[in-house]
């Protein structure tokens, strides 16, 4: 049944997408997002949604003209975003081998950067950027949704898991995914005209937030908190900001499940959690890869090699400690794991374009400041954006998320949002001299 009502779904979106290259983009991101083949089980779940609706709408871009389509943004974000992809495509080349997940994860990687690197060329309004979060919103959000409310119907039983056939495949990933989605929630519930969709993007909000509960995620929490923080220490409405922290921290204490405290209660023990050793060791060869191949890395996934893992793991380094024999783990680090896969290289770049993204932050307020155009939503966008950045560079120590495609099409968005503040600010300078020279002319 559920494939069958996909089939008439995707039978009335293909004509819409036909028509306009930005409806094809829209299936494009909540495909990406929502990852509907987790939801199939019949004769629709080997259906390419992303390659079939990314196809088209990149010949339909290709075909437009006008204002439609926006231009390539040579700006550093764009350049630095380039210049990795570029980079992590030669360190699939040089990889060390035999390494099947590698390609694997070339490809995974390389679909992730083309939707970011194209999305400016569409997000050409504020209308189109709203409609766009909208989507995002409800094709990542409906995951989080769907387990908030689980959480709430079992009284805090549900166990949180993750999204299989995403990047956000395990409850830390998953929980990380829901933090960095909440800013973005209160955004539309602050500038979404429908007092409907006001109403749906708070709802939305507090049951991300019982799904981040039910994940049981140390790192999860650590992100929210540190979200949490940094929104107050942004955020120029301080007593609204301090009222919504407390009512979410209020919510936490009321609503969270006991064994999520037990679970966060073992932050304080770290050093003597088998699973942290874990994550130590995996940084540790993680290291010891990136000493060795400095330029392009081991190739992704390298320290989850178990003949890389058992080469490197008795090597000294500056992180002291001795590794066992044991099955070889993921980076469980961001940071780690670009090191490891890239190279020192690879890694400058990771932390230039996420540098680049807090930069065009800058810009776009200051830029908004200069213009006689009512910016408010841009600065508080481009906030919001900074917002889940922070959530995922803070969270992101602890996992290995750091291809997750969200992100790059988050610094993408600062893009088009700055060039529309700019375009906006000539077309308002040259129509003041035109009305001044009317006036006179009378």
């Amino acid at each position: 049944m559920r494939d069958l009502l996909m089939l008439g779904v995707l039978l009335a979106l293909l004509p819409m997408a036909l028509r306009s290259s930005f409806v094809a983009f829209l299936v494009w991101v909540y495909a990406t997002v929502l990852s509907p083949h987790l939801y199939l089980y019949g004769f629709m779940q080997d259906f390419r949604f992303v390659f079939v609706f990314a196809a088209i709408a990149l010949v339909g871009l290709w075909l437009e003209k006008g204002h439609n389509r926006g231009g390539f943004l040579a700006e550093p974000s764009s350049v630095l975003l380039i210049l990795f992809v570029l980079h992590g495509v030669m360190s699939a080349i040089f990889s060390m081998q035999p390494n099947p997940a590698v390609w694997v994860r070339l490809d995974i990687f390389a679909k992730g950067m083309v939707l970011a690197m194209v999305a400016p060329l569409f997000l050409t309004s504020r209308w189109r950027i709203h409609v766009m979060l909208i989507v995002l919103a409800a094709g990542l959000g409906f995951h989080g949704v769907l387990d908030g409310l689980k959480m709430i119907s079992s009284a805090g039983s549900h166990n949180v898991t993750g999204i299989p056939t995403s990047s956000l495949s395990d409850n830390n990933l998953y929980a990380l995914g829901m933090v960095m989605l909440l800013p973005l929630l209160l955004y539309l519930a602050r500038y979404s005209a429908n007092q409907l969709a006001k109403w749906a993007a708070l709802i939305a909000f507090g049951l991300c937030v019982m799904t981040v509960l039910g994940s049981n995620s140390r790192g999860g929490f650590l992100a929210l908190a540190i979200l949490g923080v940094w929104y107050w220490l942004t955020s120029p409405r301080k007593l609204l900001s301090t009222v919504v922290l407390a009512i979410v921290a209020f919510g936490v204490v009321q609503l969270a499940p006991e064994r999520w405290f037990e679970r966060i209660d073992t932050i304080k023990n770290a050093a003597e959690d088998e699973s942290f050793l874990g994550r130590v060791a995996a940084w540790k060869v993680s290291l010891n890869i990136a000493n060795d191949n400095p330029i392009f890395g081991g190739g992704f996934h390298a320290v989850e090699r178990q003949w890389i893992w058992d080469q490197y793991r008795t090597i000294p380094n500056l992180i002291n400690i001795d590794i066992p024999e044991m099955t070889a783990k993921a980076a469980h680090s961001n940071y780690f794991q670009v090191l490891g896969d890239l190279g020192y290289i690879g890694l400058i770049l990771f932390l230039s374009v996420m540098a680049s993204a807090f930069v065009m932050r800058w810009r776009i307020k200051a830029n908004a400041a200069k213009s006689r155009g009512d910016f408010a939503w841009a600065v508080d966008l481009a906030t919001a954006i900074n917002l889940s950045l922070v959530a995922f560079m803070a969270g992101g120590a602890g996992v290995s998320l750091a291809y997750f495609e969200l992100v790059y099409l988050f610094i993408m968005t600062l893009l088009a949002i700055n060039r529309l503040i700019l375009s906006e600010t000539v077309r308002l300078k040259a129509v003041v001299p035109q009305r001044g020279r009317a006036a006179s002319h009378v």
